[in-house]
């Protein structure tokens, strides 16, 4: 495998892959250069509420036939005083696909030759759209809580994890009602009594009290407050498709966190 390249600007060459890695609130941006781009598959990777709107942008707008994939790895981490810590699943993990149905086999070939020698797991999903946005239903709660306890959830309580978890089975439960297919498949049982749900609360009390939980969620929370509002602004709008819909314990959860200008103002980097 190459080591990637770092590109400025969109030129005449022809690339294989072209990878885009940024916040959400700055993918918007640079979404003109990846329509001109001479590549035939681009992959926009991070947390995305607007997959489908930005294939349909990419797509309008580009020159050449495109395959439009999203992608999110299973990493996290923090830079300080030039020291990078990252936290990762096994040698890592990529989950990756098109935004509506399953990524064709040639250019699942062409990723596979791309990462031939390493030991990341990729795993392909027929519906990134619908992924990115029950990600989305699972941190924004997490996110809530987070900025409530100004980044330490060491300083979070029993009652105010199980209102964490009602949260996000509000948000999951109105993705489903607005005909969101769940993705990962089976996921909303993660939510419900059993096995999976236990695993869950056990996830959510190591995130409470160890250093990789606070790598995993306070410290992006605590270096990207932009990137979270945009995404809490962008579900507003997926939530706006059923006002109706109750949805309890996400709002009682939101209302515990300081105003989105007050976050701006104390995480200002």
């Amino acid at each position: 495998m190459d080591r990637p390249r770092v590109l400025e600007a969109p030129g005449e060459e022809q690339y294989d892959i072209v990878f885009a890695v940024m916040q959400y609130r700055q993918m918007e941006n640079i979404l003109p250069d990846l329509a001109r781009i001479n590549s035939p598959i681009v992959v926009l990777t991070g947390n995305n509420l607007s997959a489908s709107e930005m294939e349909v942008r990419i797509l309008e707008n580009s020159p050449s036939p495109k395959t439009v994939l999203f992608g999110f790895g299973s990493t996290a981490g923090t830079r300080e005083n030039g020291k990078l810590t990252t936290v990762h699943t096994g040698d890592g993990r990529l989950t990756i696909g098109k935004a509506h149905g399953e990524a064709p086999d040639t250019v699942k070939t062409i990723l596979r030759q791309a990462f031939s020698g390493t030991k990341l797991s990729v795993v392909y999903c027929d519906n990134m759209d619908a992924w990115l946005k029950y990600h989305a239903a699972f941190i924004l709660p997490v996110v809530y809580l987070c900025y409530k306890t100004d980044c330490d959830l060491k300083n979070s309580t029993r009652v105010e994890r199980k209102l964490l978890l009602a949260a996000v089975r509000d948000a999951y439960h109105m993705l489903m009602e607005l005909g969101y297919p769940v993705r990962p498949v089976g996921d909303e049982k993660s939510l419900e009594p059993g096995p999976m749900n236990t695993m869950v609360k056990l996830v959510i009390y190591w995130m409470s009290r160890t250093r990789l939980g606070a790598l995993c969620t306070t410290e992006h929370c605590r270096h990207a407050p932009g990137e979270m509002e945009d995404l809490d602004a962008a579900f507003g709008v997926i939530r706006a498709g059923k006002p109706e819909f109750p949805m309890p314990a996400f709002e009682r959860l939101k209302a515990m966190m300081p105003s989105w200008d007050k976050i701006r103002e104390t995480y200002a980097r």
